[in-house]
């Protein structure tokens, strides 16, 4: 009783000592592949994080996305035709310190097949832990580099089979960096570079390469809308490939 009582006063405390903030930030996309990615004609995303609660230099978030791949293509002019949709929950505390930033995250994504018959599943749960120089994810700096690493935990227990399952990787490692090279006014020439591996139970990479270049127009509220063009060199995850295919679309970061 004594202890329930201590825990409830230190949530209150802890509630006093910030605020509620509910501020959102996000990025969608709509990119259209070219070359000879038969099976893939396009790919649409729309991802959210929320700021739950802010206090001192750390914030608490929780968001999510969802992700149509469309297929299609030698269908005519009509291909969006949406085979494959794919969703992820997420959900953690970001914390500044020294000009830096440190973030703890859970990430539940899962991939799922449209009408058609599932026979294999692909999901995990995973915690991941990485830092940054800033604290967006998504917009272009203003000046300087955007960078980030993590590296990804994948939960499993050898009587918990459905915890993680589709794929062999115990651990992941991810790093971004972005900047803007030339600026005209409210339009940025920038490059955006992505490099992810998955880690396998055998200690085998599953790498993945991607580099975006575009212009970045900055709006009136602060958000800003892109025209990209991107490329993956390699893509060799054992999902969602799509490896040695240019794709050009639009993008809006806010």
């Amino acid at each position: 009783m004594l202890r329930g009582i201590l825990t409830f006063v230190l949530f209150l405390s802890f509630l006093s000592a910030g605020e509620f903030s509910f501020k959102a930030h996000g990025s969608g996309y709509l990119y259209k592949f070219g070359g000879h990615l038969k099976r893939r004609s396009a790919v649409a995303k729309v991802f959210i994080l929320t700021e739950f609660y802010r206090w001192d230099n750390g914030v608490s978030l929780w968001g999510g996305g969802s992700e149509l791949v469309w297929l299609g293509r030698d269908k005519g002019l009509i291909q969006l035709d949406p085979q494959q949709a794919d969703y992820l929950l997420t959900g953690g505390i970001i914390k500044g310190h020294s000009g830096r930033f440190y973030y703890l995250f859970f990430d539940h994504p899962c991939y799922h097949a449209i009408d058609t018959l599932v026979t294999k599943s692909l999901y995990w749960n995973k915690i991941r832990i990485g830092t940054k120089n800033r604290n967006d994810f998504f917009r272009v700096p203003d000046s300087g580099y955007f960078y980030y690493a993590e590296i990804g935990f994948f939960i499993r227990h050898p009587d918990v089979w459905w915890l993680t399952t589709g794929h062999d990787f115990q651990y992941d490692f991810k790093a971004g960096v972005k900047k803007v090279f030339v600026r005209a006014g409210r339009f940025n020439l920038f490059a955006d570079i992505t490099f992810y591996t998955g880690i396998s139970m055998h200690y085998a990479l599953r790498p993945m390469l991607e580099v975006l270049a575009g212009v970045n127009i900055r709006g009136t509220s602060g958000n800003e809308g892109e025209i990209v063009v991107g490329y993956r060199p390699i893509d060799r995850k054992t999902f969602r490939e799509a490896e040695n295919v240019l794709y050009a679309g639009v993008r809006t970061n806010f």
